[in-house]
């Protein structure tokens, strides 16, 4: 088992000549481009998701291989989730392979093998970068390719940095720089989570209340603001009309929350006074949608976000 720790990035602009500055800067160990097809599986009543697992495999020229992801966590656009990986012969997964412990019982785990099917796929061209930076490894991968499922299919331009040894510190200090590129924006969203949507198994986006933060500590206080803006920014960029103007009015809602849970600190985090920045120039940007979807994918706004992100995980 190991824990993977990732920041992705979703792309929404053409960044080969700023990345290809910024690897040029970089000390790199190796670099790859391979093409990656992959099977999402799961049950028809969806067993795997309400146990908050993924199921896959990936086959590329030479080699196959079984993965499944359990309960993790989503920051920002950090994911940290235990991953298993195995050898895979035939177009099931198997999942003997994997360790018992990760099952409510092996009863549950054999009824799931019994009716795996098929739910969605994703095809991408991948080009990834192992990097050396501040003292640990780092992956960059990007990748390119499409979402395929059930409803149509979506687009994927992402970048990701997965650590492989050292400091999550370090994660974050490259995520900066690729923040810097301008035209990306965090991505809270896994490949998993739109495949099944797109397979018309995942819960429609759609706007949330603003959650009840009475009696909760302020880092929770915190997590809960920046998802609800991240969640909101995300249905913004897919919707229209009437949605889009409560998308935006979340979006200011979870920055809000994150505002006033921040001022209450005995000490002020160091990314408050460019939040209260970008609080306002996102209220003054709401009503004017280009405006908008250029902050969204401003290197400042970015960087705040990650900046957040950072805190709560790197602990402050």
């Amino acid at each position: 088992m190991q824990t993977e720790i990732e920041i992705k990035f979703f792309v929404a602009s053409d960044i080969q000549e700023p990345l290809s500055n910024l690897l040029n800067s970089l000390e790199i160990i190796s670099s790859a481009q391979v093409g990656l097809g992959n099977v999402y599986f799961d049950t028809p009543t969806l067993d795997l998701r309400r146990l908050d697992m993924g199921l896959r495999i990936r086959r590329s020229d030479n080699f196959s291989e079984q993965t499944i992801k359990c309960r993790g966590q989503v920051v920002g656009g950090l994911h940290a989730r235990p991953e298993y990986n195995a050898p895979v012969v035939g177009e099931l997964p198997t999942l003997v392979s994997f360790p018992d412990d990760i099952w409510p019982s092996l009863a549950a785990r054999d009824d799931i093998q019994d009716k795996l099917v098929a739910q969605f796929r994703t095809d991408f061209e991948r080009k990834h970068w192992l990097i050396a930076f501040e003292g640990a490894q780092i992956e960059l991968a990007w990748d390119r390719g499409d979402i395929v499922g059930s409803l149509g299919r979506s687009e994927i331009d992402e970048l990701e940095l997965e650590l492989k040894s050292g400091s999550a510190q370090a994660l974050f200090g490259l995520a900066e720089r690729l923040a810097g590129l301008g035209g990306v924006r965090l991505g809270a969203q896994s490949k998993a989570q739109r495949g099944y949507r797109l397979a018309g198994l995942g819960k429609p986006l759609a706007a949330q209340p603003l959650p009840d933060v009475s009696g909760l500590a302020v880092e929770a206080c915190i997590t809960l603001g920046l998802q609800h803006w991240q969640h909101h920014e995300q249905l913004w960029l897919e919707s229209e009309g009437s949605e889009r103007q409560q998308a935006r009015q979340g979006l200011l809602q979870g920055a809000t929350l994150l505002m006033e849970a921040a001022a209450t600190l005995a000490v002020a985090p160091p990314w408050l006074a460019a939040l209260l920045i970008q609080h306002d120039v996102l209220a003054q940007a709401a009503g004017e949608d280009e405006t908008l979807l250029a902050l969204l994918h401003h290197a400042d706004l970015v960087r705040l976000q990650l900046a957040i992100a950072a805190w709560l995980h790197l602990g402050h």
